[in-house]
């Protein structure tokens, strides 16, 4: 049982050891970000626990939600994947210039598939420069959001809502991921 377990729990959790993982670096504006996240429908959002600095913030762009704020600082996405005993698993890891890490999310079967792969494709493929720690998370919270985009006085707004369809698996499937980093689902 423990096996099975120790296991199944690398699988949801991305920072887990003993699981192969494949990741991409991919280059990202936030605003790019925020234009391309409400096509995904429904996510699970891990905020990293917000940075006082306000370094490295994109001019022109504004969070409706304190959560949000640590998507201001992404200049970098990891697509992260891994197939484990119960399916494969999809994930960004959402990362500052520096390459801490400030938030994830996670693909669900309720995200849509192709809005995913728009948003991996608004991203510039890199290959790696220098080295970073992918065990750095400070994970604060998890949310299953619908984000949503919006244009106000010339600024774009990033606002998300919590989702409102959530299939059984994909609130199991959330559960377990929040499960595993220690937390519950907001």
């Amino acid at each position: 049982m423990f096996g099975w377990l120790a296991t199944h729990l690398a699988h949801v959790c991305p920072r887990a050891a003993g699981i192969a993982v494949e990741r991409r670096w991919l280059r990202i504006t936030p605003r790019r970000l925020a234009r391309c996240l409400p096509a995904v429908g429904c996510v699970l959002y891990l905020p990293c626990a917000t940075q006082a600095s306000r370094s490295g913030i994109e001019p022109g762009l504004l969070v409706m939600r304190r959560e949000l704020a640590p998507l201001l600082q992404v200049c970098w996405l990891v697509a992260a994947s891994a197939i484990g005993s119960d399916g494969p698993h999809e994930w960004l890891e959402c990362r500052a210039s520096d390459g801490s890490l400030r938030a994830r999310l996670h693909l669900l079967p309720d995200s849509d598939y192709l809005g995913w792969d728009a948003m991996l494709a608004a991203g510039a493929p890199v290959s790696i420069v220098g080295r970073h720690s992918m065990d750095d998370a400070n994970i604060e919270a998890a949310h299953l959001l619908d984000f949503r985009c919006s244009a106000m006085a010339g600024l774009g707004v990033l606002d998300a809502v919590p989702a409102l369809r959530v299939s059984a698996l994909g609130g199991e499937i959330a559960q377990n991921i929040a499960r595993a980093e220690g937390l519950m689902l907001a």
